[in-house]
């Protein structure tokens, strides 16, 4: 099954999901699409010069906006990184990274090597999981109250996609 999971993690690499804005590199692990516009929230591996992941930032969070300026990078302010985007690095054991995103303390997730490629584990419908997004839907007319938070991905072990919704408290 592991063999079957590194032959679909090459295929995805080398598919046409890697090819557009929402991914633009390599470095791509996931982005966050939020209901209140198209722009994005990419993170991508932060690596030195030889390749291996930052210890103490191992992810550089940016927007991509996709509408006013279609392609512009933009930074994260203060407030959407400590309260919403930015995320905490628990621990970094045999190059595996643990960290969670700010606005969802209770979803660990891994950073992991697999061959050349790194990927972002996460558990999805209690399936070990490659997370490749989220997306946020917040209420109407204030969109700084979230609805719901689904994540996508493929189940490691089967090579499904898989997804799950959670309702926001």
């Amino acid at each position: 099954m592991r063999l079957f999971f590194f032959c679909l993690m090459g295929l995805l690499l080398a598919s046409d999901l890697y090819k557009d804005d929402t991914y633009p590199n390599e470095k791509r692990l996931f982005h966050i699409e939020r209901s209140k516009n198209k722009n994005i929230v990419c993170y991508d591996l932060n690596t030195d010069t030889t390749g291996v992941p930052n210890e103490k930032r191992p992810l550089s969070v940016y927007w991509i906006n996709r509408e006013e300026h279609p392609g512009r990078r933009g930074e994260l302010s203060l407030i959407q990184e400590k309260l919403a985007y930015g995320y905490t690095v628990l621990g970094n054991q045999n190059g595996i990274i643990t960290i969670e995103l700010n606005a969802t303390k209770n979803r660990k997730m891994t950073i992991e090597r697999n061959g050349q490629n790194y990927y972002c584990r996460i558990e999805i419908n209690k399936q070990p999981s490659v997370l490749q997004k989220i997306y946020v839907k917040t209420k109407t007319p204030n969109s700084l109250q979230v609805e719901y938070v689904d994540l996508y991905g493929f189940d490691i072990v089967m090579g499904e996609s898989v997804t799950e919704r959670f309702e926001w408290n």
